[in-house]
């Protein structure tokens, strides 16, 4: 309200002055001579009043007073007031802010491309392959001595747990990191995912944020034949049609893992002999449970037998098992019969050596028979791990 009435006052002295110029006295009056001299003087003293208001008002606004006579001869006062302009809040410019440089950690890596065995590859079960990953080193350190590729999770498919890097590796730089693994030895999809290590034992991986893992991807489409042609039956291709026993109980196939407390059954096509070399052969692993009876039992389905077949296997320790001692043993039981029958033993201990196992069925001609492949510890179950390698019946 106070506002209001200020910006009006300038206009109603203006009002009133007006109105007294009107009536303000006069010692003499006007002649015909000089009819406009008072007037002049009233609108002298209009015009000294409204000068010395807004002089005295440093707030309002700004006043003009314009005197202009018309075509009567009569002066006529004209005020207009000019608004004094806002005074504008100056606003400061928007800081744009300055970029930081991110620095680039020390260990950082980009995949590139998969040299070899793409994902989506299909394989034949037991397939010795070598997977080979071009990685890109987009860190501020040298791949030096003591960086590697190691197992991180999923399907490690018999690789070693870790394979150092092939040559030191500048920043900006590729490398080609090889694997040497092998196929599961069951049909299905299998991944396997790996990772950077550094001489510290940090890891690190790929990926914006450097964390992801490379991987390997295969399909196991198919399972080997015997290299046997005359093969009739072979006991490695159907190892999980078998009920797998030990000491402890019945157990599951394939085991996880091999497990020399409660025994397992895994297999190979690719095995490895007591003298180091691999062999291309598919082989039954099977490890006796713990303890001075330990033993581990496979039954398979029954057989139709014909006049000469045979039973033959390669037998012999696993690699580096230098503690091995076991018996191997093949038992037989005609279907609807409740009589086992053992057909041979074997003794094996690690000697670089393999014997072969070769029984002629001819006299169960005709016969559906039930065959168990048994191993049992020779004492200390350590390093007890039999193979039956290219175990078969055959027709020679």
């Amino acid at each position: 309200m106070k506002n209001a009435i200020g910006k009006f006052l300038p206009f109603l002295i203006i009002a009133g002055f007006t109105l007294a110029a009107c009536n303000l006295p006069i010692n003499k009056t006007p002649t015909a001579e000089n009819p406009s001299v008072d007037q002049t003087l009233a609108a002298a003293t209009i015009q000294a009043k409204v000068w010395e208001y807004l002089t005295q008002t440093a707030q309002g606004p700004q006043v003009q007073v314009v005197t202009a006579t018309p075509q009567t001869g009569s002066e006529v006062v004209y005020i207009t007031a000019t608004p004094q302009p806002a005074t504008a809040t100056p606003v400061p410019p928007t800081q744009i802010p300055t970029s930081t440089a991110v620095p680039i950690p020390c260990n950082q890596a980009g995949w590139v491309t998969d040299v070899t065995i793409p994902d989506g590859t299909e394989l034949v079960a037991g397939s010795s392959f070598v997977k080979t990953w071009r990685i890109r080193n987009t860190g501020s350190c040298t791949w030096g001595s003591g960086y590697a590729i190691v197992f991180y999770s999923g399907n490690s498919m018999g690789a070693a747990p870790s394979t150092s890097l092939p040559a030191s590796v500048q920043p900006g730089q590729t490398v080609d990191i090889s694997v040497a693994m092998v196929s599961p030895t069951d049909k299905g999809s299998y991944k396997g995912s790996w990772i950077m290590r550094t001489p510290s034992g940090s890891t690190f991986g790929v990926g914006l944020n450097g964390g992801a893992p490379v991987t390997v991807e295969i399909e196991v489409s198919s399972i080997p034949k015997s290299k046997d042609p005359n093969t009739i039956y072979d006991f490695v291709g159907n190892y999980c049609a078998a009920e797998w026993r030990t000491n402890a109980g019945v157990i599951g196939c394939p085991s996880t893992d091999v497990n020399y407390s409660s025994g397992s059954i895994t297999r190979s096509f690719s095995p490895i002999l007591e003298n180091g070399l691999a062999d291309d052969e598919g082989a039954l692993i099977t490890v006796p449970a713990k303890g001075g009876d330990g033993m581990i039992r496979g039954q398979f389905p029954a057989i139709l037998i014909h006049s000469g077949d045979h039973f033959i296997s390669t037998l012999l320790c696993s690699y580096q098992k230098s503690a091995c001692s076991v018996t191997f043993e093949v038992l037989a039981q005609e279907k609807g019969s409740s009589t086992i029958t053992s057909l041979g033993t074997w003794t094996k201990t690690y000697n670089n050596t393999t014997i072969t196992a070769d029984l002629d069925l001819s006299s169960m001609d005709g016969k559906e028979i039930i065959f168990y492949l048994k191993v049992s510890s020779g004492g200390s179950s350590t390093d007890d791990m039999a193979q039956w390698m290219a175990a078969r019946i055959t027709h020679p």
